[in-house]
């Protein structure tokens, strides 16, 4: 659900006071100074003791000395000081661990994704969610009558996007940036509407399923590339091309809808699978991606076709008891590229037998718009996390907004000095309230690589120092993926292998 950001008078006030009193105890700290440090954000103990004296002092316009003995104080209170190492031990022993959903990930993680912690999850852009190289897409253009389909091989959309942008090496593939405009589907399968992609992306691969329609159409893609399928209870359910039988219901658009485009009236149309074969292919296959919305209408029979499923599955296994691998807690997820897809949350729910509004209550969502916001959204944590059982926040992806608002080698000391100071909110959070926190990243390609694997997180020595474990994630065959552990300073080097099925993240079934 959408974290509600509206006060709700009568409870914010008595929960104010209640700030108010437990910071009147820390010396110097005055009702009337207590406010102030309420309205600047500075509501709790755990925000006192991580602040600067130079930054309370400000934000109040107390004497230094009189910010350095508050802070103290809350440091004290919340048991931060010189510790042994046996005391260390013992406090480890309390960090709670979130199993990913599947055994070997979690072997490799030491038990599963921890608290007190910034674990990183970095690597595949998108592929394997692609089409056959001469399958048509949609693309709207405007012209001085309206808006009109005009028809392409996806093949010629990358040939022409490369005219104008340089290719970026990403996973197995390539891609390339575009701002095509594409209709899509919304979420309830009921209308449409238009939106612009953002890269166009390109691998070899040997196979594809063909699919043949009732229409007398076919759609070839590749195995993990996702349709819209419509169930008997009229909902949409996105499955894997492999996971499609003949007799499925498919969603796409009247193939006789003329060019002249008029949102209002495209009519979405099923269409039947009647015939499902594996055919040798050797060559690219594409993908646009789409922010937000992640289909784009394709093929000549005119279906919608979909283009991160570690961030969802936490969201749902956080809720479960700890004899289940949970913490018996709730989850933010901060988004920052549109990536959050509550039907994937449905299904991974009840895969678990859990019902599936009871855990969308328990994840609180919210879009973030640009890194200002990110980094705002992260300081209205530190009241939101005690008040609500926060276990687990994930922000996907951590660099989206930072790498496209600081752009270029001029841009760079800025960037990295904001994203620190970001990536430091999210260290003090998980360490002061002893909760998981997950960060997705981006990967580019360095050119200067020649042997090995010349992808690398986004982010620099900044990014690199601060999470407490990287993981990448690699495409394998099918639905496999391979997670490597980068760095944890408390675990072993090594691999493991998952699959993304339809009910979540699980172990591979040979």
């Amino acid at each position: 659900m959408k974290y509600d950001m509206a006060p709700r008078k009568s409870e914010d006030n008595a929960t104010e006071d209640k700030k108010i009193r437990e910071l009147t105890d820390l010396p110097g700290i005055g009702p009337t100074t207590a406010s102030k440090l309420v309205e600047a954000g500075y509501s709790t103990l755990e925000s006192i003791a991580v602040a600067t004296p130079q930054e309370i002092s400000a934000a109040v316009g107390i004497p230094l000395t009189t910010a350095q003995r508050a802070i103290k104080a809350a440091r004290e209170a919340l048991e931060i000081r010189f510790k042994t190492a046996l005391e260390v031990k013992r406090e480890r022993m309390t960090v709670g661990k979130i199993t990913t959903g599947s055994k070997s990930l979690d072997d490799l993680l030491g038990g599963g994704v921890e608290t007190r912690t910034i674990t990183e999850f970095f690597g595949e852009f998108g592929s394997g969610k692609c089409l056959s190289a001469d399958t048509p897409v949609y693309i709207v253009n405007k012209k001085a009558s309206g808006l009109y389909m005009e028809e392409y091989e996806i093949q010629d959309l990358f040939m022409r996007a490369s005219l104008r942008e340089r290719t970026e090496k990403v996973d197995i593939g390539e891609a390339i940036k575009t701002d095509y405009t594409v209709i899509t589907i919304e979420q309830g399968g009921s209308s449409v509407k238009l939106a612009r992609s953002s890269y166009i992306y390109r691998e070899h691969v040997l196979y594809l399923v063909k699919m043949a329609l009732d229409d007398g159409n076919v759609i070839k893609t590749t195995l993990s590339h996702r349709l819209p399928v419509l169930s008997s209870e009229g909902k949409i359910m996105w499955r894997p091309s492999y996971l499609i039988k003949p007799g499925d219901i498919l969603l796409g658009v009247d193939a006789s809808y003329g060019d002249k485009l008029s949102l209002k009236n495209i009519p979405i149309q099923p269409k039947r699978v009647v015939n499902i074969q594996l055919i040798k292919y050797d060559d690219y296959v594409y993908d646009l991606v789409v922010p937000g919305t992640h289909n784009f209408l394709a093929g000549d029979t005119k279906l919608f076709a979909h283009n991160t499923q570690l961030s969802h599955q936490l969201s749902v296994n956080v809720q479960l008891p700890p004899e289940r691998g949970g913490l018996s807690g709730k989850a933010v997820y901060i988004d920052s590229e549109g990536t959050f897809r509550w039907e994937r949350i449905e299904t991974m729910a009840v895969a678990l037998g859990l019902d599936p509004d009871s855990v969308m209550e328990n994840i609180f969502y919210i879009r973030a718009v640009n890194s200002d916001h990110q980094m705002a959204i992260v300081e209205e944590l530190t009241d939101m996390i005690p008040e609500n059982n926060i276990r687990l926040v994930i922000v996907d992806s951590v660099t989206g907004h930072f790498r496209a608002e600081y752009p270029g080698r001029e841009n760079l000391a800025a960037r990295q000095q904001k994203l620190n100071r970001h990536l430091h909110q999210l260290m003090k959070i998980a360490e002061i309230y002893n909760v998981a926190v997950v960060i997705t990243n981006q990967v580019m390609a360095r050119p200067d690589v020649f042997y090995g694997d010349p992808t690398q997180a986004v982010g620099g020595h900044v990014l690199y120092h601060a999470p407490g474990v990287r993981v990448q994630l690699r495409k394998s065959r099918g639905n496999k993926r391979i997670a490597r552990i980068v760095d944890a300073p408390h675990l072993p080097e090594g691999e493991a292998v998952f699959a993304i099925t339809p009910e979540g993240v699980r172990d591979v079934v040979e």
